[in-house]
C-alpha cells in the first residue's frame, strides 16, 4: 500500500494492483491492472509501474502509452517480449525471435530461449516457493545474420543476506538457428583457451581496474568461457564470487579482435555471421 494522493492510494492484494479511497474499499477510479506495483497521478494521466514495466492511462481507465514490447531489427526479424508469471514472486520477460524463415528452426530456437530464460515449470503444480525470482532481456548487439541477446535473472532465497545474479548471452544465427559457442569462433586445432588466458591475466595483473580479483584465484579460462561479441571486440566475463567479491558484479575482461586475428577462423560460420 501505497500513501494517499488525491484521496486515493495504489494497493496490491497479491494478484492486482488499483486504487482504494480513504475508507479502504476499492476506488472506482480505474485502472486495475494484473500484477504487482504502484498506481500514481501524473498530471491528468495515471502512471502504472507494474511488473516492471510502465505504462500510462487515461482518467477513465484507458491505455494511452506503454513500454514497446517489440524490438525491430531488420525486416524480416524482431524480437517480441513476452511474460511468465505463475505467481506473486516469480516474474520472467522472455525474448520470442521473429522472422526466422524455417518454422521447425523458429520454434527449436525460441523453445531454447524461453528454456534458458527459466520461463517455465517454476511456481506451479502448488509447491510451495521459498524464493523470489525476476528474469529480463536485452539485444546486446545485432549485426547482418547474427543477434546477440542478453538474459538476465535474480534469484532471492527468502531471509538470506542478498540474491544471486544471472547472465547468460545468446549468440544465434538467424540463418540457420544456430546458437554459436566460444569455440566457433577460432580455427580448429588452435590453442585459443591459453592464448585468451594469458591475455586476461595479463590484464588482471596490470590493469588498476582488477585489483578487486581476489589474489590466485583466477587460474585461466575455460573452453566454454561465458562471453560475448561485437563490432569490435570479444569478451570474457566470470560469474559474482568466482574470482572477485559480489559486489564487484560479473568482473568482464574485453579484447579486441585485433589482438587474437591470428586465431581467428575469419571464413568460419560465426565470424561471417556477423562480417
Amino acid at each position: 500500500m501505497n500513501n494517499y494522493q488525491h484521496g486515493l492510494a495504489s494497493v496490491y492484494d497479491a494478484q492486482n494492483t488499483y486504487f482504494i479511497d480513504k475508507s479502504g474499499k476499492k476506488s472506482a477510479q480505474p485502472p486495475v491492472i494484473p500484477g504487482s506495483g504502484t498506481l500514481s497521478f501524473s498530471g491528468s494521466l495515471i502512471r502504472a509501474d507494474v511488473d516492471l514495466r510502465t505504462s500510462y492511462y487515461d482518467r477513465s481507465g484507458k491505455q494511452v502509452w506503454r513500454q514497446n514490447g517489440i524490438i525491430p531489427l531488420r525486416p524480416p526479424y524482431s524480437v517480441l517480449e513476452k511474460k511468465y508469471k505463475p505467481n506473486k514472486d516469480y516474474l520472467v520477460y522472455y525474448p520470442v525471435v521473429e522472422g526466422i524463415a524455417v518454422t521447425d528452426v523458429s520454434r527449436e530456437v525460441n523453445d531454447k530461449l524461453r528454456s534458458l530464460s527459466l520461463a517455465e515449470g517454476a511456481g506451479i503444480g502448488g509447491v510451495a516457493q521459498d524464493f523470489s525470482y525476476t528474469g529480463d532481456f536485452n539485444v546486446s548487439f545485432f549485426r547482418k545474420k547474427l543477434l546477440v541477446l542478453e538474459l538476465t535473472g535474480y534469484r532471492f532465497p527468502f531471509g538470506a543476506a542478498h540474491g544471486m545474479p544471472t547472465r547468460i548471452y545468446t549468440h544465434i544465427n538467424l540463418k540457420n538457428g544456430r546458437f554459436h559457442r566460444l569455440s566457433d569462433l577460432f580455427k580448429p586445432g588452435s590453442k585459443y583457451v591459453q592464448k585468451l588466458s594469458d591475455i586476461v591475466g595479463k590484464q588482471i595483473a596490470n590493469d588498476p581496474q582488477y585489483d578487486y580479483v581476489f589474489p590466485d584465484t583466477y587460474k585461466g579460462i575455460t573452453a566454454d568461457q561465458p562471453f560475448y561479441v561485437d563490432e569490435e571486440a570479444l569478451y570474457l566475463y566470470f560469474a559474482p564470487y568466482e574470482i572477485a567479491p559480489y559486489a564487484a558484479g560479473f568482473p568482464t575482461f574485453r579484447i579486441p579482435y585485433a589482438e587474437i586475428m591470428g586465431l581467428i577462423s575469419t571464413e568460419g560460420e560465426f565470424w561471417q555471421s556477423f562480417h
